[in-house]
């Protein structure tokens, strides 16, 4: 039998143990956090709230319990007036100009307001270079994997080609979102971000009469920057007088939009009354091309993506002008923004809205204002190449166009 020499290692377990013994004493030290955070008016909740919520049992009738609902003139929800319906999968036939004469708004093209222009500024290299490492952190090293869209090729439709796992756009699109602005946060300072919040998957719905229409608009929003105050009136309401409405005659404003009588005829704005935060600054929206389809089953070109755009932003603005001025307010006393960003996770699109006016019917009058400029590739190609990670074509005018939307005020 051979003889191996004994190793000499410490007990581990018996060393944890005796540093919580020592620190079982250790006394809270006082930072006055708690002070500090109430003068800023932020809400501070007990952890215990949060990890253990009192939960309320409602006690269901028997006979309730198998009872299905059947989606016909029975259901609870059911409206013998049927409404034009508006949601995120949705999008208009016939683009911006559809969108126009439905939301009775001027369309400023190609370009962004004044004020937004000014506070684009060339930014470090170290900037831009924080900004590359978050490319390749979400959209090439992210590990999470899932199964990609079918792959088609329009002259072999039926064959089917192997279905690949990777980062799919809707991930990259959210990662870019949050890190972007993780970016804005520590640039930008303190005194401009404790001004902000953001919330994730807000959940806005209003509903519009349109002539002899009801028009509701249900939709979500994947990143939302609220803020303490309004921004900025952009333009008087009787501007922009030269500019006129376009023509999809002898189509009807409201071609494409879904029918419905299963519907509740309510506003829902994801901010209360009392938040310190009341005012949407700007929304940031996912275009994912598996869900965002026509009915007509054509694919979706890049006039009919800006619309998203534009009708997201209506919406947000309406939903805040309707908490702000009550459910019945036509004509605003103060007009509301909104900026907008669009991203599939490389393409993004930046545009402000003004809210002017509720009064849809008629063309005449008071007119809503909507701000665009072009879509902007944020890179090229990011993606492996023989094994290699490779990132070709960054576009630094898109973070310019984003610090700008973060820092207006």
């Amino acid at each position: 039998m051979k003889l191996t020499q004994a190793l000499s290692k410490y007990h581990l377990g018996r060393l944890i143990r005796k540093v919580w013994f020592d620190q079982r004493d250790r006394k809270i030290v006082e930072n006055n956090l708690e002070s500090r955070l109430s003068a800023l008016n932020i809400k501070i909740i007990d952890p215990i709230d949060l990890i253990q919520p009192k939960k309320e049992f409602v006690k269901i009738e028997p006979e309730y319990i198998y009872k299905q609902l059947k989606f016909d003139n029975t259901h609870p929800d059911w409206k013998d007036r049927a409404c034009l319906s508006y949601k995120d999968h949705n999008v208009l036939q016939h683009g911006v100009s559809q969108a126009q004469l439905l939301l009775k708004t001027i369309h400023i093209k190609n370009e962004l307001p004044q004020q937004i222009k000014e506070k684009e500024m060339d930014l470090s290299d170290d900037i831009h270079r924080l900004v590359e490492r978050t490319i390749y952190t979400s959209v090439i090293f992210d590990a999470h994997q899932e199964l990609l869209p079918k792959k088609k090729d329009p002259n072999r439709p039926a064959w089917n080609f192997p279905r690949d796992y990777g980062v799919t756009d809707i991930r990259k699109t959210h990662n870019l979102f949050k890190k972007l602005l993780q970016i804005c946060e520590c640039v930008c300072g303190p005194e401009i971000v404790r001004t902000r919040s953001i919330f994730h998957n807000g959940i806005i719905n209003i509903s519009l009469e349109k002539e002899l229409n009801l028009l509701q608009f249900a939709l979500t929003f994947d990143l939302t920057i609220v803020s303490t105050k309004p921004l900025t009136k952009i333009e008087d309401q009787n501007a922009h007088t030269e500019l006129d409405f376009p023509s999809i005659y002898p189509f009807y404003p409201t071609v494409s939009l879904e029918k419905i009588n299963i519907y509740r005829n309510e506003d829902l704005y994801p901010i209360e009354t009392t938040s310190p935060w009341p005012n949407i600054h700007t929304i940031f929206i996912s275009h994912n091309p598996e869900e965002v389809k026509n009915l007509s089953e054509l694919p979706v070109i890049e006039d009919q993506i800006h619309a998203r755009s534009l009708i997201k932003s209506f919406t947000a603005a309406a939903a805040n002008a309707r908490q702000k001025y009550g459910p019945d307010v036509k004509h605003l006393p103060e007009p509301i923004i909104v900026q907008c960003i669009q991203s599939n996770g490389k393409n993004f699109h930046f545009s402000v809205f003004q809210l002017n006016t509720l009064d849809i019917n008629k063309i005449e009058g008071i007119r809503n204002f909507w701000w665009s400029s072009p879509t902007l590739q944020l890179y090229e190609k990011a993606c492996y190449e023989v094994g290699k990670p490779i990132l070709t074509g960054y576009n630094p005018e898109v973070v310019k166009k984003l610090f700008a939307f973060y820092k207006n005020i």
